[in-house]
């Protein structure tokens, strides 16, 4: 049943935009940059990306453990949190552009954050889902300095090009890295998203076509 619903969603595309959008998002990372830290994103390792928490444990910022690898946090601490426990909205959630994109889906968000990344920053080449477990979904919103030349992000053997502010999905079930090469620090939300047909109905009922 999962991968059906899954599949409902690749069958329009692996990666397309929605008609659902911010049209402040330079002013949104210039509010956010002003009034909240960013945190490294998986402290563990030495690269230059940094996050602030939409949804969190608790509806806090401070990155702890939203922002960790839980394998890692859990082991070292002997908890057992999983992605789908990080729902509690944080200040962040509550910029208005933003929450009016967020409401209709909010109770099937989780661990969402926005993603800093600076010059230098990186994700090496992964997918998002092992096995046949696949209950969630991506969605990535370009905010600020997302596309080529100095940005670029990879999904199987294309780059990427998008439109700041649209709400995308992404089959992230596939093969994806990115990586900056400029000054300018790189802003995209990722969202997590329980595999449920009212989330799904939300993403392919507003694709865009034009």
């Amino acid at each position: 049943m999962e991968i059906n619903l899954y599949n409902h969603l690749t069958i329009f595309g692996s990666f397309y935009a929605t008609k659902h959008k911010m049209h402040d998002t330079e002013d949104f990372v210039n509010w956010t940059e002003e009034n909240f830290d960013y945190v490294r994103y998986n402290p563990r390792k030495d690269i230059n990306r940094y996050g602030l928490s939409i949804t969190s444990l608790d509806g806090g910022l401070s990155g702890i453990p939203d922002l960790d690898s839980l394998l890692e946090y859990n082991f070292q601490h002997g908890t057992k949190y999983r992605e789908k426990d990080f729902r509690e909205p944080t200040p962040v959630y509550f910029w208005p552009s933003l929450k009016a994109i967020l409401d209709p889906i909010q109770k099937h968000i989780f661990r969402s954050h926005i993603l800093r990344i600076d010059i230098g920053g990186f994700f090496p080449p992964h997918r998002d889902f092992y096995g046949r477990r696949v209950d969630s979904f991506r969605i990535i919103i370009p905010l600020l300095n997302c596309n080529p030349p100095n940005f670029t992000f990879l999904h199987e053997d294309k780059i990427l090009n998008w439109q700041e502010g649209h709400m995308y999905f992404v089959d992230t079930a596939k093969m994806h890295y990115l990586f900056n090469t400029n000054k300018n620090p790189a802003y995209m939300i990722v969202l997590n998203v329980d595999l449920h047909e009212e989330a799904i109905d939300y993403v392919t009922e507003a694709i865009r076509y034009q």
